[in-house]
């Protein structure tokens, strides 16, 4: 009697339910997540990805790599704001050409904001913090190029670490100090940006921007810088934080009436250096 030929085993044509089950679970997983995305607060998201802008100094770029798109998404205000800021620093740029300011004047993005940046001697002469006509008319054009913009504007005097001890001026804190809040007399007296926008700073020769063991390098350090600050920075300014909405701190809400004054701006320069 002869053995019996082992059955020969059959194929199994069901192994593409694993792979079937697999791809649905994946699925599955991958709808949750979105669904997860969505319940996300769109505001306190907002306000997270300006802190990590900030953070990472990230603010006013454009994305990760020049020419990118943003992994940050912005709201429809802060588009605006930001497409704003980049049109004024193009209008800025030929106004600069046009008086044929290169050099003198220079303009730029950074993450607090928009810097305009004027070498002293265009506004001032050594030693003095008095605006001449040319200052004037300069300081007219910006004006006229930002009162648009609902943004604070900060004015910061700079100087060398070129002593200076006058009558005037006991120091070079004196010195800048005088320098910006002249100009932000300027713009609130003559050009009636409102004073609730503006604030002044001198920071003397602690904030060069350029080495100032040669004359080159003190004349690029001597510059009054007004900046049009970003609205993520902004919100940092004393009376724009959230925790002093209640005006507990804000005397009269902020509606202090601006007085001029008592010494006005000379039309001509008369400061000597003493």
């Amino acid at each position: 009697m002869m053995p019996k030929k082992p059955e020969a085993e059959k194929e199994n044509n069901e192994r593409w339910l694993v792979t079937y089950s697999d791809l649905i679970t994946l699925l599955l997983i991958f709808f949750i997540v979105l669904y997860s995305m969505s319940k996300i607060n769109e505001q306190k998201f907002v306000e997270l990805s300006e802190s990590m802008a900030i953070v990472f100094g990230n603010v006013g770029r454009s994305g990760v790599l020049d020419g990118g798109r943003s992994v940050i998404p912005m709201d429809n205000a802060t588009f605006r704001q930001r497409r704003n800021i980049t049109n004024t620093t193009e209008q800025i740029k030929r106004m600069i050409a046009n008086m044929g300011l290169e050099g003198k004047i220079t303009v730029r993005e950074e993450a607090r904001g928009l810097v305009i940046s004027v070498r002293d001697t265009v506004f001032f002469k050594p030693g003095s913090a008095d605006l001449g006509p040319r200052a004037q008319n300069i300081i007219t054009t910006v004006a006229s190029l930002l009162s648009n913009l609902p943004n604070s504007i900060r004015i910061e005097g700079h100087t060398d670490n070129i002593p200076i001890h006058t009558f005037r001026f006991y120091s070079n804190w004196e010195l800048s100090t005088a320098r910006a809040t002249n100009v932000l007399h300027y713009l609130v007296q003559k050009k009636n940006i409102s004073p609730d926008r503006l604030s002044a700073a001198g920071y003397g020769e602690f904030k060069p921007v350029a080495d100032n063991s040669s004359e080159a390098g003190r004349a690029s350090n001597r510059r009054v810088d007004i900046v049009v600050l970003d609205e993520a920075f902004e919100k940092f300014e004393p009376g724009n934080e959230e925790s002093s909405s209640s005006g507990d701190n804000l005397g009269n809400n902020g509606n202090t009436q601006y007085t001029s004054p008592a010494v006005s701006i000379p039309d001509t320069v008369t400061d000597e250096e003493l």
